[in-house]
């Protein structure tokens, strides 16, 4: 029988098409969700994993798992913690672990392979691995809550501000007419030597205003309408003491201006020291070297002028952002390390924002950490592997802690809030050593703590506020000098229980360049970021020691040129850099957000260009799940601006927006969208925590909150809103 060339060459072909028809070794191996998570807390973590093949239905018919608590073991085939052997399924997605049971902080490295559906086995995949958290109370045994507990009194405060008196310098009749320029107040005042408490005020000023204690620059405010508070304790000393008040009356002529003010400072077994301003204010119309000393002599200086009672025209009833106003905690722990580090791991729980530094370095790349919560049910806890940063000799582990919405960012406008406590934390750094041996360092008043850091005040609708010349250069290395500082107090722990935050952090995702800058006004400068976004701005500038470049944000601009912020409403989101002098310096904040195309920039020394700002676009890091294009550019552009809007919403939880003051996890806004929503990305673990808040949300009688967590607590006990309750876990099942 004669066989033609062409139908052996056909048979060859398939006889290697059917060789190469298996499916491909298992990629993307998940636990939990998460690609190579560390410290979870479920004793039998589900495990997933996705197959590819090049032949039209083809399938996985049998699966085997090997988990080891050694990658070594694991090469060498040896699952010595599970091995599945070969199951008859298909299964490929939330397997559950059964192997040994899993003790805290175990590391577990595993592979898996698989066999097609006609029988033929693939490879093993590549090692994935997942670590173990601190599954029991006892393994925070001997770890504290710390911080810095204070006593929260704005109505003390804002009814000391309605007390006092507007005041300005001697020219004429200020309260219509007083030339532009800027005026100088000084007003000083004797403390005993108890301690001091707390010290706070409140300042208003028509148009802006510095405000000095000691020397030392505190804040900026630029309204007349809404009093600043200030915190200023660390800035007292016992004796002699000035408050010093910087106030610019601007325009193109002159027009109204004023200065109010109310200070209250507590002492131990002591009456409060109430200073408001008034004819018992100094004022001086040109500064003098050191006009804003305690020891300057200000025997020259004419009294204020008391222009009238608070509430009186033109500015009438002034309010004030009382309460919200908060710096930075600084927190650090030096430690030796007498021989080598096999592994080192850090839980941290800092609510309610939070950065780890270990020996300078700032550990994992997480931003707003850790996910909001319903703090009275659940706090998260981080896990952070810091083996690297481990040093033989001296260490240092520092955390600065942020406010988030543990310490709310409004306690009643534009609805009641709910706010839990001051900024605290609890952590624990767990090394294992080469002897076996394991040493913890925990949190407790040991540590040492401050609240006389850069970050002056922090607030997720307001902003940060940044001031370089406060910085304390090593704070977070060994070799620091601390002197200075506290000793961390313990505080009462939150009522949750800690958990291990069990979906990806927020990451900044993206960086982007503006697109252009408009100069709509002598001094202000308008960049187009070229995409309404969520994030921040990275500024880069160099100028004169003690400049305060503002960034403000906003979606849409003026027709004029200038930012549109009237759909902000009461949020500032307004940040703020004072140089410090030093060559070309970046800033970008830590402990705030906001929703932005346009960008305005006042006080910049010089002019700015395009590289001046970035973009850092910021979300929680959810994977894509999909795509979609389509020959219609405008079809294209609608499904962009789906893509931006929802993912920007994505703040540890699914929120209705990210730009004024509410930014809350609205149940109603995603009880439909959820369905959409997966087809555009990864969302399974971000969902199932928001399911947890949902459930931690929800009352005794059953109701179930229409924003969760519940920090706006609106219990309408209907089925609209609530209903997401019932849709978002039947996306997650289904889908």
């Amino acid at each position: 029988m004669r066989i033609s060339m062409f139908t052996c060459i056909v048979c060859v072909m398939l006889v290697a098409a059917a060789a190469s028809a298996e499916l491909a070794a298992p990629f993307n191996l998940r636990c939990e969700y998460r690609t190579n998570p560390l410290g979870i807390d479920v004793a039998k973590p589900r495990l997933s994993w996705n197959l590819s093949s090049e032949q039209r239905n083809q399938g996985q018919s049998a699966y085997q798992v090997l988990v080891s608590d050694c990658p070594n073991k694991l090469a060498a085939g040896t699952g010595d913690l599970w091995d599945s052997g070969k199951v008859d399924s298909d299964a490929s997605i939330h397997v559950a672990y059964a192997g040994k049971a899993l003790e805290s902080h175990v590391a577990c490295w595993w592979k898996v392979r698989v066999w097609d559906r006609d029988g033929k086995e693939t490879g093993w995949s590549e090692p994935a691995t997942w670590s173990m958290g601190a599954l029991k109370s006892e393994d925070w045994a001997g770890a504290q809550w710390i911080g810095l507990d204070e006593s929260e009194t704005p109505g003390a405060l804002l009814d000391a501000l309605k007390k006092a008196r507007w005041i300005w310098f001697d020219e004429g009749t200020p309260q219509s007419s007083a030339p532009v320029g800027e005026r100088f107040f000084r007003a000083t005042f004797e403390l005993s030597d108890k301690q001091i408490q707390l010290a706070e005020g409140l300042v208003a000023a028509d148009n802006e205003a510095i405000l000095f204690v000691n020397g030392v620059r505190i804040g900026e405010c630029s309204s007349f309408a809404s009093a600043d508070e200030f915190r200023f304790t660390e800035q007292l000393h016992p004796g002699k003491n000035v408050l010093a008040v910087a106030a610019k009356n601007v325009g193109d002529g002159p027009n109204p201006a004023g200065l109010i003010a109310a200070f209250r400072i507590e002492q131990v077994s002591s009456e409060p020291v109430v200073i408001t301003t008034g004819e018992n204010w100094k004022a001086q119309n040109a500064a003098q070297a050191d006009w804003e000393k305690e020891a300057t002599n200000d025997a020259s200086w004419a009294a204020a002028k008391e222009l009238g009672k608070y509430g009186m025209a033109p500015w009438k009833d002034t309010g004030a952002n009382t309460g919200r106003v908060l710096p930075a905690r600084m927190l650090r722990k030096e430690f030796d390390v007498e021989q080598p580090v096999r592994r080192a791991t850090a839980y941290v729980s800092g609510l309610g924002l939070s950065e780890l530094y270990v020996n300078g370095a700032k550990a994992g790349d997480a931003v707003l950490s850790p996910g909001c919560t319903e703090y009275e049910k659940r706090v998260f806890y981080v896990t952070y592997d810091v083996t690297s940063q481990v040093q033989a000799g001296k260490n240092t582990v520092g955390v600065m802690l942020g406010n988030g919405r543990f310490y709310a960012p409004r306690l009643q406008e534009p609805t009641a809030t709910k706010t839990f406590d001051y900024p605290r934390m609890i952590a624990m750094l767990r090394l294992e050593l080469a002897d076996g041996s394991v040493r913890t360092i925990a949190s407790d008043p040991t540590w040492k703590i401050t609240t006389d850091g850069p970050i002056r005040a922090n607030n997720e609708y307001d902003g940060e506020t940044y001031d370089a010349l406060r910085e304390q250069a090593g704070w977070n290395k060994p070799g620091f000098d601390d002197a200075s500082w506290r000793a961390a107090s313990a505080v009462e722990a939150p009522k949750g229980a800690v958990c291990a935050q069990m979906a990806e952090p927020i990451r900044v995702t993206e960086t982007r360049p503006p697109i252009g800058i408009a100069n709509p006004k002598p001094g202000m400068y308008v960049f187009d970021m070229g995409q309404n976004m969520v994030g921040w701005c990275r500024l880069n500038v160099s100028g004169p020691k003690g400049a305060t470049v503002q960034l403000r944000f906003a979606e849409t601009t003026q027709d004029d040129g200038s930012i549109y912020l009237a759909n902000i409403r009461g949020a500032k989101v307004t940040d703020r850099y004072t140089l410090k002098g030093e060559g070309v310096e970046t800033y970008e904040p830590r402990f705030t957000y906001h929703g932005f195309r346009y960008v305005e920039v006042t006080g910049f020394p010089g002019t700015p260009t395009l590289s001046t700002l970035e973009g850092r676009v910021v979300h929680d890091d959810v994977k894509p799940a999909g795509s979609f294009r389509c020959s219609s550019p405008l079809v294209n552009q609608i499904a962009s601006n789906i893509r931006w809007g929802t993912r920007g919403n994505y703040r540890s939880m699914p929120t209705d927006c990210p730009q004024r003051d509410e930014r809350q996890g609205w149940m109603g806004d995603r009880s439909e969208e959820c369905r959409g929503e997966s087809y555009m990305f990864d969302i399974a673990a971000l969902y199932a925590k928001w399911v947890c808040d949902m459930e931690d949300a929800q009352k005794e009688n059953g109701s179930v909150s229409d924003v969760c967590p519940a920090y706006w607590p609106i219990y309408g006990d209907d089925v609209t809103w609530p209903s997401t309750f019932i849709i978002a876990p039947g996306m997650l099942y289904e889908q």
